[in-house]
């Protein structure tokens, strides 16, 4: 195993990128950092970075494909709103670098649980009877009802899901043309985006928040580059378990930054088993999902049991941008990559 480090900046970041393509060691790598779309684009209006940031990256991740290395990022964990977190704007937005078209980006799910939550209000019980898109709407009442807060201030401070969405920088790439319903959506607007501001020269974004707590279900058509390509378990409440002895033991965690890592190991044993890189591998994987006996299981309900906090199931398709084409069966995307 290579770790890569380098400064703690964005350009730095994009250097240790080139670093791995240009030594060409690691015949698979992860990373479980990134930042909004949105933020990016304030930097670059107010003068702090330049605006060939993201294409310098893609170039990276670009050569790591020609040279047979595969690259997964985690889309991040602030469901349709990756913004929000570093930002503060309430926009639609994904994250970079895993929007980049080089590049896989992982997603989360929610695996079935349940369980009871307690607090000064009270308890309430939460259940999840299938495994679903991850997005934390399902704990906003339980929640309210423990803690005696309004639903609507809970929400607001609880977008937590697998972000996913249309690119506003990276266009489609061709293999997401090779699935249909790619850019077709459906979606549960819990969360209206209001209050627009200019945030930066030539910026305006929304930076509040109406607040809907039955939303219908609506369909809509996203360009870009879609996000994510793949997913699985992300949710901290069904997630896994670390220990640290600093920490008190075992704690549970989670998001998406799990899933890239885990993404890698599996490019690693795949690799092993046929006995050379298997690269890059969106290209392969969008073949798949076409093909007859689809190794990915997508859960495609439409509704407000299945989202992320925005996007929900798209029924009859392939890919929904909450999980992308879904959860692999890895035993049976192997054959794909002969």
């Amino acid at each position: 195993m290579v770790s890569y480090q380098a400064p703690n900046t964005d350009y730095g970041f994009s250097d240790g990128f080139f670093t791995a393509a240009s030594q060409n060691t690691a015949a698979t790598v992860s990373t479980s950092w990134g930042e909004s779309e949105t933020v990016v684009e304030f930097a670059v209006n107010s003068g702090e970075e330049s605006s060939g940031l993201q294409v310098a990256t893609d170039e990276a991740f670009l050569e790591m494909a020609a040279q047979g290395q595969s690259m997964f990022i985690a889309s991040g964990d602030e469901g349709a709103y990756a913004a929000a977190r570093d930002l503060g704007t309430t926009n639609l937005s994904v994250q970079t670098p895993s929007d980049s078209p080089y590049a896989t980006a992982a997603g989360g799910t929610t695996l079935p649980w349940s369980g009871t939550f307690t607090g000064p209000d009270g308890t309430a019980t939460v259940s999840v009877p299938a495994q679903r898109i991850w997005g934390w709407d399902y704990l906003w009442a339980p929640i309210a009802q423990v803690t005696g807060e309004p639903l609507a201030t809970i929400a607001e401070s609880n977008v937590e899901g697998s972000t996913g969405g249309f690119s506003s920088f990276e266009p489609t790439p061709f293999y997401q043309q090779l699935v249909s319903g790619t850019h077709n959506f459906h979606a549960v607007e819990y969360l209206t985006p209001t209050d627009y501001t200019q945030v930066a020269p030539g910026l305006s974004e929304p930076v509040a928040w109406d607040f809907n707590a039955t939303p219908r279900v609506s369909t809509g058509f996203g360009n870009g580059r879609a996000v994510p390509d793949v997913s699985a378990d992300a949710d901290p409440e069904t997630g896994y378990l670390i220990y640290g002895a600093s920490a008190g033991g075992l704690n549970e965690y989670g998001g998406t930054s799990f899933v890239a890592p885990q993404l890698n190991g599996s490019a690693a044993v795949i690799d092993s088993y046929l006995h050379h890189r298997v690269g890059f591998w969106n290209p392969t994987m969008y073949r798949a999902a076409a093909r007859s006996g689809s190794p990915f299981t997508q859960y495609n309900q439409a509704g407000t049991s299945n989202d992320n906090i925005y996007y929900t199931g798209n029924p009859g398709q392939p890919y929904n941008p909450g999980i992308g084409l879904g959860t692999p069966d890895l035993a049976n995307l192997a054959g794909d990559f002969f």
